[in-house]
């Protein structure tokens, strides 16, 4: 999940191809490289450990000028996030950037040995920068060259090449892993995905499988991995350059979590009627083809997966439809039995998520009734894959953890779940849910006035090293994520459980120094998760409740009650999982951790 970048212009390339290469940087930020063939028509190459500033640092304070170049941002899979291992990487004259991973690369490695090539570093890149200097050792030209070690590569791979015999050429290749093609008069780019060139251009073409790009500033060609040109459709991006813009907040995750309001308010105007969710709003006929569903498969990884098990309580307590939510690191790997007349559904804030994304082609084989992707990406893999699309047109989420990716999907999914209360005969249902997200505006205006008291409370969970989150029904997968965003940005250990489940195991940690969070929307369980947190209580847990119900507490009570604006039960996930956010984000703030790039972590995970 590494950012790729690269520019062939007419002009000197440095600045826009460390600009192209910040804004790629939620993919990976272990280290970051540079290469650019300079002004004398020479390989120059600049690589660091850290980020793309420390790489800028570097840029900098050297002569480097040109008008050809490609750069790199990596996450690190093969090797430590050191210099040498840090793209791009070189062999003779050529040099390569990748994004993905070589499966057969020691296979690789050995052979190129064998052929008295050096290796440096301990990556499954390297491979391929010595692989295809092989052959243009053996008087192929750099195309043929390049291609014959496509069809060497086992894997994934998103690659820009450069040859210092050819100074006005960049060519590109993708497998598994996404790269697209920015065009402008005189100068044209390869990118990750079109945010790093929204400023440049709005015009890109999108490389599927087994492609190949040849770049000058004046021309591209396409070909297959047999060499013949093919023709690719030209595209227009609608991302705005200044969607990626922190707008004056601190972060950008604080930004994001403040931006749901309005988005969710966005999606209920464009595809809910005053009674009802308005017509084919997944696609064209779409309504046809959900009529007839009987049977959903969710598919998901992280923070998606999460929205899928809310939708899979969701729809099963309405309808009579059966539904799995399955992991798609998971799915991707067993033997699945298809059922007649189901609906497979796949979530992805990217839609480039590796996982989600061969889950998704294995889905197309097996003869699913249709795909639906639910994604916030138009340009993506997914998209093109899928039969009908659902976008939540969030906007560039760039902070690492989701936020507002997370309640636009929910706020998808229940559209979705109304359709099939209307078709399940439910009219009643769907008319009681739509007029609870209506309500959804209004209340999330009172939630984020909550802000000031969970930067309260979050000072007391900067010393823990261990927090619970329960939940039961639809709220157990909020629990869940409440327990992702802390630890992935505080790095607190948290669990989200069922509340049910305290008792099987995870009681045995709880001490007067774990936090224990209870999510308590008003209905039929809360006298139950009360009954969990008692237990807690009796082993001197630090309870939180997070609650509409009106609750009394002896003033000797440890207990501390958040009280949440009333609310429907189909909405409340969506009301209970900002409050989780914001207090992530805070506790995280105090903490003083980079926030939008935790460690260990990128946005887009493009491989497996």
């Amino acid at each position: 999940m590494c950012g790729i970048f690269g520019v062939v212009s007419s002009a000197a390339v440095t600045k826009t191809l460390l600009s192209g290469l910040k804004k790629l940087e939620y993919r990976g930020y272990d280290s970051a490289g540079l290469s650019i063939i300079n002004n004398e028509n020479k390989l120059k190459r600049i690589r660091c450990s850290g980020k793309v500033n420390d790489l800028k640092k570097l840029v900098n304070g050297s002569d480097l000028s040109g008008s050809c170049g490609i750069a790199h941002t990596r996450w690190a899979t093969h090797g430590l996030p050191n210099t040498k291992n840090s793209h791009p990487h070189n062999s003779g004259k050529i040099s390569v950037v990748h994004n993905g991973i070589i499966e057969n690369h020691e296979d690789l490695k050995s052979k190129l040995k064998k052929l008295r090539y050096r290796f440096l570093s301990e990556t499954d890149s390297e491979v391929i920068a010595h692989l295809i200097h092989s052959y243009i050792s053996k008087n192929n030209t750099f195309f043929n060259s390049v291609l014959k070690a496509l069809k060497d590569l086992k894997g994934s791979y998103a690659l820009g090449i450069l040859d210092e015999e050819n100074p006005s050429t960049i060519i590109a290749a993708s497998h598994g892993s996404p790269l697209l093609v920015g065009i402008k008069k005189n100068e044209n780019f390869i990118s990750s995905d079109i945010q790093a060139i929204a400023a440049k251009t709005k015009k890109y073409i999108s490389l599927n499988d087994s492609e190949i790009a040849v770049l000058t500033n004046k021309k591209i060609d396409f070909y297959n991995l047999n060499g013949k040109k093919i023709k690719k459709v030209l595209k227009t991006s609608k991302l705005r350059e200044n969607n990626i813009s922190k707008n004056g907040y601190k972060h950008y995750m604080q930004k994001e979590i403040h931006e749901q309001r309005d988005i969710i308010e966005a999606i209920i105007n464009d595809k809910v009627g005053s009674t009802k969710v308005l017509p084919n709003i997944f696609g064209p006929k779409s309504d046809a083809i959900l009529k007839n569903i009987k049977h959903i498969h969710f598919v998901a990884c992280g923070t998606s997966f999460n929205a899928a098990l809310v939708a899979k309580s969701w729809i099963e307590e309405i309808t009579n439809i059966s539904c799995v939510a399955e992991i798609a690191s998971e799915f991707r790997h067993r033997k699945v039995n298809v059922l007649k007349d189901t609906l497979y559904v796949a979530i992805s804030q990217s839609g480039e998520t590796a996982d989600t994304i061969f889950s998704t082609k294995k889905a197309v084989s097996l003869g699913y009734k249709t795909i639906l992707a639910i994604c916030n990406v138009a340009e993506s893999s997914l998209t093109r894959l899928s039969d009908y699309t659902f976008l939540t047109h969030a906007g560039p989420e760039i902070s690492v953890a989701s936020t507002k990716a997370f309640t636009s999907q929910l706020t998808s999914l229940l559209l979705l779940v109304c359709i099939f209360a209307r078709y399940s005969g439910d009219r009643k249902t769907e008319l009681m849910i739509v007029r609870q997200i209506k309500t959804l505006p209004k209340i999330l205006k009172k939630v984020f006035a909550l802000e000031k008291e969970m930067k309260s409370i979050a000072k007391h969970f900067t010393r823990k090293h261990h927090t619970l989150f329960l939940g039961r029904g639809a709220s157990y997968p909020i629990a869940l994520e409440a327990a992702l965003k802390l630890k992935e940005i505080s790095y607190i250990h948290a669990e989200g459980y069922a509340a049910g489940e305290l008792k099987h195991g995870p009681l045995a940690l709880v001490d007067k120094d774990m936090p224990v969070i209870g999510l308590m929307p008003e209905n039929n369980l809360v006298d139950q998760v009360l009954s969990n947190l008692a237990e807690v209580k009796a082993r001197q847990g630090l309870v939180y409740i997070f609650t509409n119900r009106k609750l009394k507490f002896k003033k000797n009570d440890k207990t501390n009650l958040i009280s949440m604006p009333t609310c429907g039960h189909f909405i409340a996930p969506l009301v209970y999982v900002i409050p989780m956010q914001l207090l992530a984000y805070h506790v995280a703030v105090k903490k003083k951790t980079n926030i939008d790039q935790p460690r260990n972590l990128a946005k887009s995970v493009t491989v497996e």
